[in-house]
């Protein structure tokens, strides 16, 4: 009864471990040390195959190996790459294959451990048992378990231990997700970044075709594929084809075809993954994924990527989705910029927009109780700028206030900011927490971001000067630099929890991180602008220059601060006129 409930509070720590992790291989030798804990055997390993490879196993664990062959040296995260065929006597395969549990009391009986006698012999151990690890009915890897001549396992230690395999490929899941979810932002990132710099190029140098091939070998990049096409059927352009391995006119017939077989198509969008389908020429298409360029209801072209060796997913569509309307905008501003007259009514309406924009944020700076200043410094790559910052006072001893960066620059990022400005002000009065704010934030605003294709990162943050405390909650944002009253770097920075940015996921659960700013000189939050400016050297100013930065001048009063950022920055970049948005916010003392 005693060893049952030892085994069931272990397999519950074990529970909690996983469910409370979103990485596998930062908890993996908790769970076998846990594990180990309740049962006979003081050895265990957990190995891995990688891309359905069983050429290699992966040792991934590290906690017991100084008990295991020294001939397994600890090594990366993804562990020690061993020779599966070479390496693993025959049960072992047979448990891999067969998706069973194996146990060989004895290997110096047992007929299928004859070629591991040897070690056995040398290891100080007579019987192993072999656990496959599971995950949606394929083997990703197992866990072993070696026994001396004392040790026995009984059959609700071997349950337990198939418990907690079952545990390991749940975690194993979960960390695969959170890999995916990483991977898929890191690429939006990426496409925006791209996206904006070559759509200001175009608006400077009214270059289509440079816009086009641009955008054209993006999306071949972020899709993975051996090809990409840009078709624009539209007698301004004359029928062309952009491509990324060519850039010519065709013959109208010649892709005619092909928007004659999307139109049958009722969706804006799709892949096919097992197409063997001949796209244009000569180009032989295994697979192939296309969106339509739509002006309205007026389908413009297409554009299409093929012959993905790892096959198309929702994924590279959502990215192709977005690079295709960002194509019909650059269109029409390439339309708009033949006409002087359009061209100066669109310069003064985003004038208009930037006035609008600098009076939103002007607002904001403010002295606070307890000697602290709030104030920021702002300069927007574009006419309309994408960072936004605003503060809202809650009552005599609390502000709150967001900075936020809205995918993109132009009228839509101007759009989102009043949207996101009107809800933040009526949500500070109506909610305690910087977490219910952004889980509210999330709410109201997704369905209009997901109309609108769009996404932001912020921090929400609340500032008690009574109390002196700062409420932090941080959708996909850069964490904020804290410079304590000693002038060094506080690691109060690592209780900032990090989640999704706004409009990514409908039903995203932000959390929230309080910490004393008694002791704090400066808190400084900051858009990815200063980050990823660039000098002539194509070297970015990056994290380490500006903390370095701030630990120089966080004591200078708010103008001189400002004024040596500025002069910080021109001096790095040689220039006055940026690629991105700039945008840094203080809370310091005055």
């Amino acid at each position: 009864m005693e060893k049952n409930r030892k085994l069931m509070k272990n397999l519950v720590d074990i529970s909690v471990m996983v469910t409370q992790s979103t990485n596998f291989f930062e908890i993996k030798d908790k769970i076998v040390d846990k594990m180990l804990e309740v049962i006979e055997p003081t050895k265990a390993c957990i190995n891995l195959f990688y891309d359905n490879n069983f050429k290699n196993a992966y040792l991934v664990c590290s906690s017991t190996l100084d008990y295991i062959p020294k001939m397994f040296p600890k090594n990366s995260r993804i562990g020690t790459k061993l020779d599966f065929n070479e390496s693993y006597p025959e049960y072992i395969h047979e448990a891999v294959r067969d998706k069973k549990i194996i146990y060989v009391e004895n290997i110096f009986e047992d007929p299928k451990a004859i070629d591991e006698r040897e070690l056995a012999k040398m290891e100080g151990y007579s019987g192993r048992i072999v656990f496959p690890i599971v995950l949606n009915y394929n083997v990703i890897g197992f866990m072993t378990c070696f026994l001396t001549e004392e040790d026995s396992l009984e059959e609700q230690e071997i349950t337990f231990i198939s418990s907690v395999v079952s545990l390991v490929a749940l975690s194993i899941e979960i960390t695969l997700e959170n890999e995916h979810t990483k991977e898929l932002i890191d690429k939006l990132r990426e496409s925006i970044s791209n996206i904006n710099e070559v759509t200001t190029k175009l608006h400077l140098n009214n270059d289509v075709n440079e816009f086009m091939n641009s955008l054209n070998t993006q999306a071949q990049k972020l899709t993975k594929s051996e090809e990409g096409f840009i078709v624009i059927d539209d007698l301004n352009y004359d029928y062309k084809i952009f491509s990324a391995i060519e850039n010519k006119k065709r013959k109208k017939i010649n892709f005619q075809k092909i928007l004659l077989k999307l139109h049958e198509y009722e969706q804006n969008g799709g892949y096919v993954n097992d197409a063997n389908y001949m796209i244009i020429n000569e180009v032989q298409a295994e697979n192939y994924i296309y969106y339509k360029l739509k002006e309205g209801n007026k389908l413009l072209g297409c554009i299409i990527c093929s012959n993905n060796s790892e096959g198309y997913t929702q994924d590279d569509l959502n990215i192709l989705e977005l690079i295709s309307k960002q194509i019909v905008l650059g269109m029409q501003l390439y339309k708009y910029n033949q006409s002087e007259t359009k061209h100066k009514l669109i310069a003064n309406e985003l004038n208009i927009l930037n006035k609008q924009q600098k009076l939103i944020m002007n607002e904001s700076e403010m002295n606070l109780e307890n000697n602290k200043d709030l104030y920021f410094y702002h300069r927007c790559a574009t006419v309309i700028g994408g960072d936004f910052y605003h503060a809202q006072p809650i009552d005599e001893n609390k502000v709150a206030y967001i900075i936020a960066d809205v995918m993109g620059h132009g009228i839509v990022s101007n759009y989102i900011v009043a949207m996101i400005k009107g809800c933040f002000k009526t949500l500070c009065y109506n909610y305690q927490t910087a977490a219910d704010i952004m889980n509210k934030l999330n709410q109201i605003l997704y369905d209009e971001f997901d109309k609108m294709d769009v996404f932001t990162t912020c921090i929400v943050s609340i500032v008690d000067t009574q109390n002196n405390t700062l409420d932090i909650s941080n959708a996909g944002h850069y964490c904020p630099i804290i410079i304590d009253d000693t002038g060094n770097i506080s690691t109060e920075n690592n209780l900032c929890k990090k989640n999704i940015p706004l409009g990514v996921l409908e039903d995203t659960k932000y959390e929230h991180s309080t910490i004393s700013i008694k002791s704090s000189a400066m808190i400084c939050m900051y858009t990815d602008g200063i980050i990823e400016l660039k000098n002539q050297d194509k070297e970015e100013f990056g994290i380490e220059r500006l903390e370095q930065f701030l630990l120089k001048n966080y004591k200078l009063k708010k103008d001189d601060f400002i004024a040596e950022l500025k002069k910080e920055l021109n001096e790095f970049a040689a220039k006055h006129n940026f690629d991105d948005d700039i945008l840094v916010v203080c809370l310091s003392n005055k």
